[in-house]
């Protein structure tokens, strides 16, 4: 399957499917829980599963992509691809930095734009120390969330435009892979009346839980911890992602 098509099931399907009507958690997996982590196929990675609240949380997957799912405050996907050779090669020559930002403008904004009109990158940042490089990013997607915001006391706020969705995700190389990770800022949409984070903050949040996924990946069949490959916040100026 191309690239593209991997990240739009990793990143959509979780905005999409994750509203159907929820399966049982860990049913039918393609992977396995053990130990309370989630093993992906072939033991190519593995990771803590996150608490998940209420009666219809859910664990997903299919094969390459695992998605866990709450409907209070919890969604997180994974995406682990296989890179062709091509993008083996354009990742080589074009460096981590660049192939990238490339791949996350052209891929994972692409179809987010094209099932969510006016979906934007919010910012970006490059960390050259973390897994050889990796893309920090933050998107806008209006109408995007995974989550249902509260019913509307005033008949007339039912005619609103649906609320504006913000995910964090963190993209790297590793042993031939790339790997998408998402998280959705849930109380954005689920807590509109008390919600006051400011957009800095915003940031910090989606990036502290990137982390705590990141640091709670293991790879391989006898794994090892991944925590010192966990992002450290920086300083470092923001990535410029062509809009085109």
């Amino acid at each position: 399957m191309p690239p593209r098509l991997l990240v739009l099931a990793a990143l959509l399907f979780a905005g999409f499917a994750a509203r159907a009507e929820p399966a049982p958690p860990a049913a039918k997996l393609l992977g396995r829980i053990a130990d309370n982590r989630y093993h992906a196929p072939a033991d190519v990675y593995s990771v803590a599963v996150p608490v998940l609240q209420g009666d219809h949380a859910t664990i997903i997957d299919n094969g390459e992509i695992v998605v866990f799912k709450d409907q209070v405050a919890t969604l997180l996907t994974i995406a682990a691809f296989p890179m062709p050779p091509i993008a083996r090669f354009d990742y080589e020559t074009e460096g981590p930095r660049e192939y990238l930002i490339q791949f996350f403008r052209d891929n994972v904004v692409r179809d987010y734009r094209e099932a969510f009109p006016g979906s934007a990158i919010e910012s970006a940042r490059f960390l050259p120390d973390v897994f050889g490089g990796a893309v920090v990013a933050f998107t806008l997607l209006p109408g995007g969330s995974a989550f249902d915001p509260p019913d509307p006391v005033d008949p007339v706020d039912s005619a609103a435009p649906p609320p504006v969705a913000k995910r964090g995700h963190f993209v790297f190389v590793h042993d031939g892979r790339i790997y998408v990770i998402a998280v959705e800022l849930a109380e954005r949409v689920t807590e509109p009346d008390e919600y006051e984070l400011t957009t800095a903050e915003e940031d910090r949040v989606l990036f502290d839980r990137l982390v705590t996924v990141t640091a709670a990946l293991r790879f391989g069949a006898d794994p090892t911890p991944a925590a010192s490959a966990a992002p450290a916040e920086t300083e470092r100026p923001p990535v410029a992602v062509p809009a085109n």
